[in-house]
């Protein structure tokens, strides 16, 4: 009997076929194997990792590939995987494994060499029904066990290559899932938030008129605080609508000569009601310059900026706003300063995602859509600027944002 490097080679060649699916290697394989080493039965079977099962996956006889045995019943191929060494079944061993019972063999001796990369237990090779009806020999023995150790490492990549495949099929489901998904929340988002924009402006309405009529103080204080809310509530949902467009790429930046200066007083007047309520300075620094921004969508950053600054601040508090222009970078520079609790270092960077909320009495507001500092990042974003926060010596935070006199990025 002879196993030279020629039958190595045979059996290389076949498992670097590319376009041969493994267990058509291993179906002619097996064929070598009967004939090289005299046996009239010879069969691969292979573990199946998702269903703890060992499966014949080619076999001289045809009509048993694709039978299964459970990993934990007992039998010949579990015995030999279990001890990671040649298994030798002769008459009387061969009657304790059950399943060999009611099958029809010519010789009275089995031989299964287990298949192994390293650790990982991959499946055995069977061998009955010697041509001759002679024992094996530990010349068949040794053939055997080097045609395992060099299948072990095709085999074991097989599998690798099928666990990732299923793994990336897993990934694609659930990723189409969570993209249906988010398309769902987004429909229904802005469903929602259309029809409220209607009735916030009946209602906006209606409170401008009352303010024209004969109140009281207290009356006035009240009709005050629900134009606070309402005009919250109306930034709110234009927060909303306008992420949702920006994401999908259906809003333009109009840009437009804007005097930046002018917009942030401008914007500053429109909260005087809910400064004065809350007994909170705001001061606002820094001369006129020139921008090229969408004034509308740069007012409401500002806007936004300053009602996150109000909401952290304490009753009496103290808010700058800044207005510089760097000559070395080019850009314009706005800052909003609060005297709040500040923002912890953890969360600096996700608090401009997408509905982020941070946890905790002294972050997290009562009323918030988690969106409002995510516009502003998309609208900075698309000027071309950066935004970010720092913490202030003695407390509070500092949010900055810049914009580049050159236009390095625009939505539309």
């Amino acid at each position: 009997m002879l196993y030279d490097t020629g039958d190595k080679s045979k059996i290389g060649s076949i498992l670097l076929q590319k376009d041969t699916r493994l267990t058509e290697k291993l179906q002619r394989i097996v064929g070598i194997i009967a004939e090289l080493l005299n046996v009239k039965r010879c069969s691969i079977m292979i573990v199946n990792p998702d269903d703890l099962t060992i499966e014949v996956k080619a076999a001289t006889n045809p009509e048993i590939i694709g039978f299964k045995r459970k990993l934990s019943d007992v039998s010949i191929a579990t015995r030999t995987l279990i001890d990671e060494k040649p298994f030798y079944a002769d008459t009387k061993r061969r009657t304790f494994f059950k399943p060999l019972e009611s099958s029809r063999y010519y010789s009275e001796d089995s031989l299964s060499i287990p298949i192994k990369y390293f650790d990982k237990k991959l499946g055995v090779i069977n061998l009955t029904d010697s041509e001759e009806g002679k024992p094996f020999t530990v010349e068949q023995e040794v053939i055997a066990a080097d045609i395992a150790q060099h299948l072990a490492p095709y085999i074991y990549a097989e599998q690798m290559k099928d666990a990732l495949e299923k793994k990336a099929k897993k990934l694609e489901e659930a990723n189409k899932r969570l993209l249906e998904l988010d398309e769902l929340k987004t429909n229904l988002t802005s469903f929602i938030v259309h029809d409220l924009k209607g009735p916030i402006t009946t209602v906006m309405a209606n409170l401008d008129m009352l303010s024209y009529e004969s109140l009281t103080p207290e009356q006035f204080e009240y009709v005050n605080l629900a134009m606070e809310d309402i005009h919250k509530m109306q930034n709110m949902v234009m927060n909303i609508l306008d992420v949702l467009k920006i994401e999908e790429g259906k809003i333009t930046i109009y840009r437009e000569e804007t005097d930046i200066y002018a917009l942030a007083k401008r914007e500053i007047s429109s909260l005087k009601n809910i400064l004065s309520r809350r007994n909170i300075e705001l001061t606002l620094k820094g001369d006129s310059h020139i921008c090229y921004i969408d004034e509308n969508l740069i007012g409401r950053v500002i806007t936004n900026l300053l009602r996150n600054a109000i909401e952290y601040s304490p009753d009496g508090g103290k808010i700058t706003l800044n207005i510089q222009y760097n000559e070395n970078k080019k850009e314009t520079l706005v800052s909003v300063v609060d005297q709040g609790k500040g923002v912890p270092d953890d969360i600096k960077l996700k608090i401009f995602d997408k509905f982020f909320q941070a946890k905790g009495e002294t972050l997290q507001r009562k009323t918030s859509t988690g969106l409002g500092l995510t516009f502003c990042k998309l609208v900075i974003d698309a000027h071309g600027g950066r935004i970010w926060v720092e913490d202030v010596e003695g407390g509070g935070a500092k949010f900055i944002f810049t914009l580049p006199d050159i236009v390095i990025k625009e939505i539309g």
